[in-house]
């Protein structure tokens, strides 16, 4: 019996590297969101795919935007990291797009995962280390802005929901 591969989303896509890994292990990229054009068309030309730009953050004004994307079994995500690099102003930038970006990714992960018909299984975010200093260890449905959504669909708003790994 032939077994299906398992479907990946890949946010922030870029020229398609974090893709390219899961590829080589079977999985089918079924869609890779990036805001940057050069970069999509980089992605698209690598994977044969026919992807648009998009802005992340579109998905932060409208839980619909979240709940219409396509269902995938995994959710990846290289949110960017030039915000808590410690090569960026000797580690004193500004942290608060790369904070509001990571966060999009983290809410878009905690629709996904409990929307009713959720078929996604797991979702991992690479980051650069120092960026643990500015997350926290631990997200609810309220701490992501989803309160309602929550409470709409049965949840708990201050249940732990995503939690971050900090080894």
């Amino acid at each position: 019996m032939k077994q299906n591969k398992l479907t990946v989303i890949d946010f922030f896509c870029g020229a398609g590297g974090f893709s390219e890994g899961f590829k080589q292990q079977g999985f089918d990229i079924i869609l890779g969101i990036d805001h940057w054009k050069p970069a999509i068309e980089t992605y698209n030309y690598n994977f044969n795919k026919n992807f648009n730009v998009r802005d992340i953050l579109e998905f932060s004004k409208s839980i619909d935007e979240i709940e219409n994307l396509v269902n995938s079994d995994v959710i990846i995500g290289s949110p960017p990291c030039v915000s808590f690099s410690s090569s960026n102003k000797s580690g004193k930038a500004d942290k608060s797009l790369g904070l509001e970006l990571t966060e999009t990714f983290l809410k878009i992960v905690a629709v996904k995962k409990h929307m009713p018909n959720s078929k996604l299984k797991a979702w991992y975010m690479e980051n650069v280390v120092n960026s643990k200093k500015f997350l926290k260890p631990f997200y609810t449905f309220n701490d992501l802005g989803l309160s309602t959504w929550a409470k709409k669909n049965g949840k708990s708003p201050n249940s732990v929901e995503i939690e971050i790994d900090q080894n």
